[in-house]
């Protein structure tokens, strides 16, 4: 169930999304003009706004290149169709993607983390905000930067992002244009490694969880 508007349409009072009756899902997660809904069988479905207010350069629901829909100002029905620009929950069908295991969502970018410890991003790339090269991204693409790595969780905020790995590593991308953030100043497009210090060997990063200027680093004591 939703309420509220994602992007200029009218607000929608608490309604049903009827694509998503008796799937059963593990995750649902939201940027500021869309969804993704994360089922217990690794499909990932998404729905809402393919561009959000301000156009982004790429689809936000990775759906394939944007569709041009008429009567943006209407209010979206409950079954199908794409009334006030609004598209009902599909899903994501990419070659190569396999189940997802995790995503996340920020304002205009998303990131997904296959059961196999691979990361895909989509949406907008302003700032290097997807950590790959393709600039019009309107599919889950892979961060290649990465391949080889276990990755086991990602966080986005705006158009900065983070993974944590298998191993207990982590890496960063983006914050390279609008507001920043924390991943900005690092010289350089794509992901790189974070390091820390004063943590006790004994103990492993697991997890990794962003907001605009600052983040989190979960650490887990491993078993002797």
């Amino acid at each position: 169930l939703t309420a509220g508007s994602f992007c200029v349409e009218p607000p929608h009072a608490l309604k049903e999304w009827v694509a998503l009756r008796d799937v059963p899902l593990r995750s649902l997660v939201a940027g500021s003009f869309h969804c993704c809904a994360l089922t217990t069988r690794g499909e990932l479905y998404t729905f809402g706004h393919q561009r959000g207010r301000d156009t982004s350069n790429g689809n936000l629901l990775g759906l394939g290149e944007p569709r041009l829909v008429a009567g943006e100002d209407a209010e979206a029905d409950d079954d199908g169709g794409a009334a006030g620009g609004i598209f009902p929950p599909q899903k994501v069908v990419v070659a190569g993607l396999g189940p997802i295991a995790e995503v996340s969502c920020s304002t205009y970018t998303n990131v997904a983390i296959t059961v196999d410890g691979r990361a895909f991003s989509w949406g907008d790339s302003d700032g290097n905000a997807l950590g790959h090269a393709r600039s019009n991204c309107h599919v889950p693409t892979c961060v290649t930067t990465l391949r080889g790595l276990h990755v086991t969780h990602g966080s986005l905020s705006y158009t900065n992002a983070a993974v944590a790995t298998e191993d207990g590593r982590c890496f960063m991308w983006g914050g390279n244009y609008w507001y920043g953030g924390i991943a900005s100043g690092r010289n350089s497009s794509g992901p790189t490694e974070v390091v820390w210090g004063g943590v006790p060997a004994c103990y492993k990063c697991s997890s990794v969880a962003l907001s605009h200027e600052h983040g989190y680093l979960i650490f887990r004591k491993q078993r002797e």
